[in-house]
C-alpha cells in the first residue's frame, strides 16, 4: 500500500498499484486458477499439497525468503512478522487501507474528473469497480505500514510460491530501501505522476524477481552463475514484447510441457474478470506498475549485474517519462513542476482535484479518443509524436456548483514543435470526442487556439510556444450574432497563462526530503525513552 496522504485532493489511482495485491503479481498458474469457475476442489485435486496447514504455508514463506535473497542478492535483515488470513479476512483489510487512504469524497471526485474527460462512462459506479478489481483475486499481500506479510488460507501451494515471492520481495525492498522515504516526502505536492513512477520501479522489480524465481523453480533457468532471465537475451525480448494487458503471454516462458497443463491461462480469461470488464483505461493504469515497471527494470540490468538495479533506489525515477523511456532517466531528464493561478475567476474553495498527470496518463486520454481499427498504426504513431518531449504538467478540477465540472490543464513541452504535435493531437481527440460540436480556430504570430462550443459549454484549447493549455466545461452564452458573451473563458486563459510559474523538480524534491528527513528525527528523538 502506498503511504497515507494528508492532502485533499490526491489522485486515487496513483494509490493503487502497491496495494494491488496480487491480481499481476502471481504466474500465469496462479491467475489461471484464481480465475478458474472450479477454483475450489477441482483445482485442488490437480494441484500437488492442495491444502497446506498454516504451519506449513508459513515454513514455506520462510524457505522462499532465504531463495529470493540468494538469487537477489538482497537477504532479509529481519525476519518478515507473517499472519494467516481467509478471503474475506484479507478483503476487509484491503478495503479497510484503502478507506485510510483516500475518503469517499476524493473517490467521487476522481470518478468527475475521468468522466469529464470520457474516459468513464458517466453511469459507471467507480468505487465499486475499484474495490472487485483489488479484491476479486486476492492472494495475499506485504502490508507496508504493519510491515506484515499476509498470506492467504485454502490456495494449493504450487499456486502460493510464485506470489509468496513477490510479496517477500516487497519486505525486502521495504528493509533495504526504506519504501516510505521513497515515496512520502512529496505525497502532500499530490503530484500522481510521481507515485506511479516510483511504484512502477518497484513493482517491476518485485514482478522480475517473481518471474525469475517461478522459472528457476521450473528449472527453466540453471542454478549458476545465470542470476536472473535478463542474462538470457532472447527471454529477455519476449518480456519486453509483452503487452500491459497480455498476462496470457507470460505462459510462453513456461516449459512446453505446460501447454497441456490444466491451469494453463486462457489468454481471453482475463476478460472474463472485474479488471477485464473494467473501463479501459482503469486497466491500463492498474496493470502499469507491473509491465512498464518490468520493462525498466529489464532495460536497466541489461548488461549488468542487480547492483545497478539496486542503485536506482537511492535516486528511483520521478516520471512514467523515465519508466516509459528508461534512457531518459539515465540521462538525468527531469520535469518541471508547473504552478498557476486561477482566482479570482475560479475560487480556491471550489478545487476538488490538484495533480500532475505525467506523459502516461496523457498518453492514455489521446488513445481513448483516438481509436480506429482500421486505421490504429496511423493513431498510435500520431500519439507516439504528440507525446514526445513531454515536460511537465498541471491539472487542476473546480465545482463551484454541484455537478458543474471545470477542468484546467497546463503542460509544457521540451520544444515549441513538441507542444504544437501534442496540440494538434489534443485538437484532433477534442473534435472526435465532440463531432456535432462548433469549431473556432485562430491562428497568431505566437501561437494558436481552439475553442468548441458544445451544450451551452466552452472547450478552449491554446499553444503558446512551449505551453499547452486545455480548459473544459466553461460557462457559453452566446448573443443574436454568435460571440460569446461570457468573459470566463477568455479571463482564466489570461489569469494561467500571466501567472505560470516553472520549478525544476529536483529542487523542490530536495527540499521535500530534507524536511521529511527532519520530521522523521525529530519524531525520533521524541519516542525515545528518558535519558537514551
Amino acid at each position: 500500500m502506498m503511504p497515507s496522504s494528508r492532502c485533499f485532493h490526491r489522485p486515487l489511482l496513483t494509490l493503487l498499484p502497491l496495494g494491488f495485491a496480487l491480481l499481476i503479481g502471481g504466474t500465469p498458474a496462479t491467475v489461471g486458477a484464481q480465475q478458474n469457475a472450479e477454483s475450489g476442489a477441482e483445482v485442488a485435486k490437480k494441484t500437488s499439497n492442495p491444502d497446506p496447514s498454516g504451519l506449513q504455508l508459513l515454513q514455506e514463506a520462510t524457505t522462499i525468503a532465504e531463495k529470493v535473497g540468494q538469487f537477489r542478492g538482497l537477504a532479509l535483515e529481519t525476519e518478515i512478522h507473517k499472519g494467516l488470513r481467509n478471503r474475506d479476512q484479507l478483503r476487509q483489510i484491503l478495503i479497510e487501507r484503502l478507506a485510510e487512504e483516500v475518503s469517499d469524497e476524493d473517490v467521487e471526485n476522481e470518478a468527475k474528473v475521468f468522466k469529464k474527460l470520457g474516459l468513464l462512462p458517466q453511469d459507471l459506479d467507480y468505487r465499486q469497480v475499484l474495490l472487485d478489481v483489488l479484491t476479486e483475486q486476492i492472494a495475499g499481500f506485504y502490508d507496508q505500514q504493519a510491515k506484515e506479510l499476509y498470506i492467504m488460507e485454502g490456495i494449493p501451494l504450487d499456486l502460493q510460491r510464485p506470489a509468496m515471492a513477490h510479496e517477500i520481495f516487497h519486505a525486502i525492498q521495504d528493509q533495504h530501501f526504506d519504501i516510505k522515504r521513497m515515496i512520502e516526502p512529496v505525497s502532500d505536492r499530490e503530484n500522481g505522476d510521481f507515485a506511479l513512477a516510483r511504484s512502477a520501479f518497484i513493482e517491476g522489480d518485485a514482478s522480475m524477481v517473481m518471474i525469475d524465481f517461478s522459472l528457476y523453480e521450473e528449472g527453466v533457468l540453471p542454478h549458476g552463475p545465470i542470476r536472473s532471465v535478463i542474462d538470457i537475451p532472447m527471454m529477455a525480448n519476449m518480456l519486453n514484447q509483452l503487452t500491459r494487458q497480455d498476462i496470457g503471454a507470460l505462459q510462453q516462458l513456461l516449459p512446453d510441457d505446460a501447454e497441456g497443463d490444466p491451469l494453463a491461462v486462457d489468454p481471453n480469461a482475463v476478460a472474463k474478470t472485474a479488471l477485464g470488464e473494467a473501463p479501459r483505461m482503469l486497466r491500463k493504469m492498474l496493470t502499469f506498475p507491473y509491465f512498464a515497471g518490468m520493462q525498466f527494470v529489464i532495460e536497466a540490468r541489461k548488461g549488468h549485474d542487480w547492483e545497478r538495479v539496486n542503485a536506482i533506489y537511492e535516486n528511483a525515477p520521478v516520471s512514467s517519462e523515465q519508466i516509459l523511456h528508461p534512457e531518459r532517466y539515465f540521462a538525468g531528464d527531469e520535469p518541471t513542476l508547473l504552478d498557476f493561478r486561477t482566482s479570482p475567476v475560479l475560487p480556491a474553495e471550489t478545487l476538488i482535484y490538484d495533480t500532475t498527470l505525467g506523459e502516461y496518463q496523457m498518453r492514455l486520454l489521446l488513445e481513448e479518443h483516438l481509436q480506429d481499427a482500421k486505421s490504429q498504426r496511423a493513431y498510435d504513431a500520431i500519439i507516439d509524436r504528440a507525446m514526445l518531449g513531454w515536460g511537465g504538467d498541471r491539472l487542476r478540477a473546480y465545482e463551484p456548483s454541484p455537478g458543474k465540472i471545470l477542468l484546467t490543464h497546463l503542460s509544457a513541452w521540451d520544444s515549441q514543435l513538441d507542444a504544437a504535435e501534442y496540440f494538434d493531437a489534443l485538437a484532433k481527440v477534442t473534435a472526435m470526442r465532440f463531432p456535432k460540436a462548433t469549431i473556432l480556430r485562430n491562428q497568431g504570430r505566437f501561437g494558436r487556439s481552439l475553442c468548441i462550443l458544445t451544450a451551452g459549454e466552452r472547450i478552449y484549447l491554446e499553444q503558446w510556444g512551449d505551453l499547452v493549455l486545455h480548459l473544459e466545461g466553461m460557462p457559453s452564452a452566446l448573443d443574436a450574432k454568435g460571440n460569446e458573451t461570457d468573459p470566463t473563458s477568455a479571463m482564466l486563459r489570461d489569469q494561467i497563462m500571466h501567472t505560470v510559474q516553472r520549478t525544476p523538480f529536483a529542487q523542490v524534491y530536495r527540499e521535500k526530503l530534507d524536511a521529511y528527513d527532519a520530521a522523521a528525527q525529530a519524531a525520533a528523538v521524541e519516542a525515545a525513552p528518558a535519558g537514551e
